[in-house]
């Protein structure tokens, strides 16, 4: 007997059970997926970790590690009068793989913007203080073969451009900056 579907919030409802799919066959051998299970693998394990970064990005919030994530927000809050207290490290590691797991996921639900997404989500590890995601993390650079996000390559460093000092999808922003640094 087949286990009940995982269910993922947000995610595409499960394709409907057709009679004759499992036949009496012995099993066979894994092929690879077509381009669209894959694409809905990604998408579902996306979903899946971004789930997990929310619920520990409110966690976070409720212990007041939230806050400003780089000086010039930090700016902005204090000339709003609000509280310009900087986010904690974790929190911005955690936030920082939401919007580039949505900044991958965005384009998917516009063909047209399609030709402008990022071949794969810029973090492909989890943040450093949340280890229990590593099979989750394992699980998305399995279904990535050929992307190692910038979280891999050697100029990333834990001091790079904070939330809102670069724009992920602008290369030459990114460049800049690490010219910077």
């Amino acid at each position: 007997q087949p286990s009940p579907p995982v269910k993922y919030p947000m995610a595409a409802p499960p394709l409907p059970h057709t009679p004759g799919a499992n036949s009496s066959h012995s099993p066979r051998t894994p092929q690879s997926p077509s381009p669209q299970a894959l694409e809905h693998r990604r998408i579902d394990l996306l979903l899946d970790i971004n789930l997990d970064l929310l619920q520990e990005i409110n966690n976070l919030q409720a212990q007041g590690k939230g806050g400003a994530t780089s000086p010039h927000h930090q700016a902005q809050l204090r000339a709003g009068g609000l509280s310009d207290t900087m986010a904690a490290e974790e929190y911005v590691q955690c936030l920082r793989r939401v919007q580039a797991n949505l900044a991958y996921l965005a384009p998917r639900a516009d063909a047209q913007q399609l030709q402008k997404a990022p071949p794969g989500p810029a973090h492909m590890t989890p943040p450093p203080h949340m280890p229990q995601l590593q099979a989750k993390y394992d699980l998305l650079r399995e279904a990535f073969p050929d992307w190692t996000g910038h979280d891999m390559r050697p100029a990333f460093t834990a001091g790079s451009p904070a939330i809102g000092q670069t724009n992920m999808m602008n290369g030459n922003a990114q460049m800049q900056a690490s010219a910077r640094a």
